[in-house]
C-alpha cells in the first residue's frame, strides 16, 4: 500500500486497477474501442442501477443524477489524460502502451 494515500482511496484505486487489468485482457481479443465503449455503457448501467437502489428516485431528479455522474466521469477522464501525457514515454505512445 502507498504510505501517501489513504487505505480507503488505496482500496478504490485497487478496485478500479483490477477494472482497468481485466479492460486489458478483453482489448487483446476485442479491440480498445470497442472495450472503452463497453466500460462505458457498463458504468452507465450500474450508476443507474446504484442510483436506483440508493433511493435517490423521488429526492433526485434523474436530471441532477446525469449531472453529477457526466461532472464526475469529465474530471477523472481530465485527471487521467493529464496524467497520461506526463507518464507515458514518446516510446509507449507510439507503442500504443497499456494504462
Amino acid at each position: 500500500m502507498n504510505p501517501q494515500i489513504p487505505e480507503d482511496a488505496q482500496a478504490f484505486f485497487d478496485l478500479a486497477s483490477r477494472f482497468v487489468a481485466l479492460a486489458n485482457d478483453l482489448s487483446e481479443e476485442h479491440g480498445r474501442a470497442r472495450v472503452a465503449a463497453a466500460i462505458l455503457w457498463a458504468a452507465s448501467r450500474y450508476g443507474a442501477f446504484a442510483w436506483a437502489m440508493s433511493g435517490a428516485p423521488g429526492r433526485q431528479p434523474p436530471e441532477e443524477a446525469l449531472d453529477l455522474f457526466g461532472a464526475q466521469y469529465r474530471k477523472m477522464m481530465e485527471d487521467n489524460l493529464r496524467r497520461l501525457r506526463e507518464e507515458l514515454s514518446p516510446a509507449d505512445k507510439a507503442a500504443g502502451g497499456e494504462p
